[in-house]
C-alpha cells in the first residue's frame, strides 16, 4: 500500500519573521502563500509565514510571549533557530498513524482536520525524534479524491499548537519512542522521562 508521497514542507523557528520573509522572497525567490498572526492561546503563540518556490514549502515562525514563553522562543533558546520540524505528505494519514502507533510512534494529539479552500487537510504531530532536540516530524493528508488542499487553515494550525504548549506548561518532555526498548546494540540515546516543573 503506498502511504507516503514527499516532503510537504520544512518549518523553521525564527527569531525576526520580517527578515526571514525578506531573506527568502526577495533574496530566495519565493512567495507568500499564507499567513497568520497571533495563532495560539492567551498563554502565547506566534506569528507564521508560509513561503512557496516550486513543489518546495517552507513554514516560518516567530514566537509571541505572553504569560508564558512561546514554544518557538523556547525552542529557539535551547536549540537556536532552525528547523522545528518536517513536514512529510501521505495519502492516508489514518493508516500510516495506525502503523505508526502499532510499532510504538507516540503523537503530541490528535488528529486536526480543516479545509484550506481549496480542500480538506489533515495533519498530526509526533514527539520529538530524539532525546535532547526538538526536530519532530508532522503526517499531512492533502489529496483527497479530486479536491486537494494547497496552502494551510488557521484553526488547524492553532490546535496544532495547543496539542505542544500544552506539554510544554506541564513540563512534559517525551521522544517518537521509548529508547529502551529499541533491539539494537550499543550505545542509545539517553532516556527521557516525562517531567512536570514545579509551579
Amino acid at each position: 500500500m503506498k502511504t507516503s508521497m514527499g516532503i510537504d514542507h520544512i518549518t523553521l523557528c525564527v527569531e525576526n519573521l520580517e527578515a526571514a520573509e525578506y531573506l527568502f522572497t526577495k533574496i530566495l525567490g519565493f512567495e507568500v502563500i499564507w499567513s497568520a498572526r497571533d495563532v495560539g492561546t492567551n498563554q502565547s503563540s506566534m506569528d507564521t509565514i508560509v513561503v512557496q518556490r516550486g513543489n518546495a514549502k517552507v513554514a516560518l515562525m516567530q514566537g509571541r510571549d505572553k504569560v508564558v514563553k512561546s514554544q518557538i522562543s523556547e525552542f529557539i533558546e535551547k536549540y537556536g533557530q532552525g528547523v522545528q520540524h518536517v513536514a512529510i505528505e501521505v495519502d492516508d494519514i489514518e493508516a500510516v498513524c495506525r502503523e505508526w502507533e502499532a510499532r510504538g510512534v507516540k503523537f503530541s494529539g490528535p488528529l486536526k482536520e480543516g479545509r484550506d479552500g481549496f480542500g480538506p487537510l489533515r495533519q498530526r504531530f509526533t514527539y520529538p525524534l530524539f532525546p535532547g532536540t526538538g526536530v519532530f516530524l508532522e503526517l499531512t493528508q492533502r489529496q483527497h479524491g479530486d479536491e486537494q488542499s494547497k496552502t494551510f487553515v488557521r484553526e488547524s494550525v492553532e490546535a496544532l499548537y495547543k496539542d505542544i504548549e500544552k506539554d510544554q506548561i506541564k513540563g512534559v518532555e517525551q521522544t517518537i519512542i521509548d529508547y529502551d526498548q529499541v533491539p539494537v546494540e550499543g550505545k542509545r540515546p539517553t532516556k527521557t522521562k516525562m517531567k512536570r516543573r514545579a509551579s
